[in-house]
């Protein structure tokens, strides 16, 4: 076995003369060690890295040293580039090598040249769409890369987005005339010629995804070793791309689309047939999509539901196989978007075999279908009951060494959720490392003792009240955090007229312009859900406090939380204990990580739910928190606030 030890420790000496003010920290330097004799050995490793340790130059430094081939995948957009702009170039100054890197994100995130040129030919309708085509036409002249994110002044909600950037089911390929310029093939050229390929979640199980369907479809390098930085989020991402989803936003694009090329066909007899087919098409998208509308939101497909659906998307069966075979016929010749759109269908008509026609969520893999009202759309979602045996046989059955890594992945001190999720075996290497901040003095837990139980009566403005002390003591700095929108709407028209500082609300601009507005526009609250605080890294005093409005347990009617705490209950477990505190645990966890990012940054996380204090199961998850002072009264609050303010 080859010993790379020395090596890294080398490199991470060098690292002090490079920077000057560096200082390895214990957990660094074991993680680096840890990867290194992974690397060595050929083994999967998984590491709990608390923030401070300085996890990303623990496995890039192992990784340059052994000269391997490596992706590393990260879940959000931030981490991306900070490894691109920052922590790879310092690593390689380190190391004294050449490493060529990429970067490499899904379809949507790159500008189609095609696309967006269909559209400025096609002219604006609105002045809001001029304004945007205008500014796509500016980013696309000055881009080298193509990314969206380039594009200034359009809310990523805009429809034109779906306009501008393509999807696999309208992608032309080869055939597109605009295909030797296209970014995406670009980045993917650069990606399959790089030592080092930076990814995302989404992309890499996108991958794995096409490879389940397509076998030679896959689309990333192949390399030595993959590290899955932020992995308390892989499960959740593969979930989502191990599922299909058929909407019927989706089914009219493809309608729209096709009507389109029927315009385009010269035989009068052949464009007739297909132009019945695709009526039919579009009439029986319109009759699936009536009656998912009669179906509440997130009903189980099962029993009654199941064989009504089945029955109303008979013919559109019958329609999609219809149009897929008229848009192979001979007299449309090998023309790209005839095939294109002949693949499409058969994606369409693949999914809805496995939302209405196959088995349903008894086995592992097998999908959970429910239906899903969405503003102005309705879908029909599958999703597998556990995606660990998709991952044993796509990311663990690579030949590749994986590191799993994150600042959150036990729950009181175990792996075993983590490990159940991922598919890992029970014996895979497992390590914990110690943050390196002082939580003692950098921050508190509070949890009131006067705030009422989720459901209490009196609830919502007690919510509202608390937020308000807070957020005037803090002199803003605050992110206030809500298990749910309507939640969040309440205490954001609750306080909005009352805070003499910025309100922000989630929804009201892109994550992107809220974050730079509450970092600009200090004093600010900040009100969003759960989710918003992944990836958030904002500068030292410019956030100070964190309130959750209560433990974040996964929401008792989202379907496949059903379904899985169904089949726990059902071989004798309990479903509260093994699903919903583990996964609560890791989301409060997160918090501290959002809140102390360095040995300079302070603040106080408060949870307004005195179940975290009063009941069995709160003990054990505060256990798992960082070692952060737990206080109840708000006087203690305030005096750690003017203490620090001060």
């Amino acid at each position: 076995m080859i010993d790379s030890a020395p090596a890294v420790g080398a490199a991470i000496q060098q690292l002090a003369q490079v920077l000057g003010y560096f200082e390895a920290r214990p957990g660094q330097v074991a993680m680096a060690q840890a990867v290194a004799q992974a690397l060595d050995s050929g083994t999967d490793l998984l590491v709990e890295a608390g923030t401070g340790t300085g996890k990303t130059l623990a496995y890039l430094l192992p990784i340059l040293v052994s000269h391997k081939r490596a992706l590393l995948s990260t879940a959000t957009r931030h981490l991306q580039t900070q490894l691109i702009q920052s922590d790879i170039p310092l690593a390689l100054r380190a190391v004294g090598v050449e490493r060529t890197v990429a970067v490499l994100k899904g379809r949507s995130n790159y500008l189609c040249l095609h696309r967006a040129g269909l559209l400025w030919t096609a002219g604006a309708q609105t002045p809001l769409q001029r304004a945007e085509l205008q500014a796509i036409q500016d980013a696309l002249r000055l881009s080298e890369d193509g990314d969206r994110a380039s594009v200034r002044g359009i809310d990523e909600q805009s429809p034109i987005w779906p306009e501008v950037t393509s999807t696999a089911d309208n992608c032309l390929g080869t055939s597109c005339p605009s295909y030797d310029d296209c970014y995406v093939v670009l980045a993917r050229r650069r990606a399959m010629a790089a030592d080092l390929v930076v990814v995302n979640h989404a992309l890499l199980l996108a991958d794995y995804a096409v490879r389940e369907r397509w076998q030679m479809a896959g689309l990333l390098p192949s390399v030595d070793a993959v590290v899955l930085d932020e992995a308390h989020a892989l499960a959740d991402v593969a979930t989502g791309f191990f599922g299909c989803t058929l909407s019927e936003r989706r089914l009219l694009s493809v309608c729209k689309d096709a009507r389109s090329l029927v315009n385009t066909v010269v035989s009068s007899a052949l464009a007739r047939d297909l132009g019945e087919g695709v009526e039919q098409l579009a009439d029986a998208s319109g009759w699936l999509a009536a009656a998912l509308r009669a179906v509440p939101h997130q009903t189980l497909v099962l029993g009654a539901v199941r064989e009504r659906l089945q029955a109303t998307a008979e013919p559109l069966e019958r329609a999609l196989g219809q149009v897929q075979d008229l848009a192979s016929h001979p007299d449309l010749g090998d023309e790209a978007d005839w095939q294109k759109l002949g693949e499409t269908l058969y994606a369409l008509r693949t999914d809805l075999h496995r939302l209405l026609f196959e088995a349903i969520g008894e086995e592992p893999e097998q999908l959970v279908c429910w239906v899903e009202q969405r503003a102005r759309d309705v879908a029909l979602l599958g999703r597998p009951l556990d995606v660990g045996p998709i991952l044993r046989r796509t990311l663990l059955a690579e030949s590749a060494v994986r590191i799993f890594t994150s600042a959150t992945l036990t729950s009181q001190g175990r792996f075993d959720h983590v490990r159940e999720r991922l598919g890992l075996s029970a014996d895979v290497t497992a390590l914990t490392l110690p943050g390196g901040f002082d939580y003692q003095k950098q921050a508190l837990l509070y949890v009131p003792a006067d705030v009422p139980e989720p459901f209490a009566e009196g609830r919502d403005a007690a919510v509202a009240r608390h937020i308000e002390q807070l957020a005037v003591a803090a002199g803003g700095g605050t992110f206030a955090l809500f298990s749910s929108h309507r939640a969040l709407r309440d205490a954001l028209e609750r306080l909005r007229p009352l805070l003499p500082m910025t309100c922000l609300g989630q929804g009201e601009q892109s994550k992107e312009q809220l974050l730079d507005r509450f970092v600009k526009e200090q004093p600010a609250v900040l009100f969003a859900t759960m989710g918003f605080w992944q990836g958030v890294d904002l500068p030292e005093d410019t956030l100070r406090v964190v309130i959750l409005d209560k433990i974040p347990f996964p929401p008792p009617d989202d379907p496949l939380l059903v379904a899985r705490a169904r089949r726990i209950e059902q071989d004798g477990g309990s479903a509260f204990a093994q699903l919903s505190i583990p996964t609560a645990t890791i989301a409060l966890r997160q918090g501290f990580g959002r809140l102390v990012r360095s040995r300079r940054h302070w603040g106080i996380v408060t949870v307004l739910d005195p179940r975290l204090c009063s009941k069995s199961y709160g003990r054990g998850m505060r256990e798992s928190l960082p070692p952060a002072p737990l206080v109840r009264d708000f006087a203690a609050v305030r005096s750690f606030l003017l203490d620090r303010m001060s």
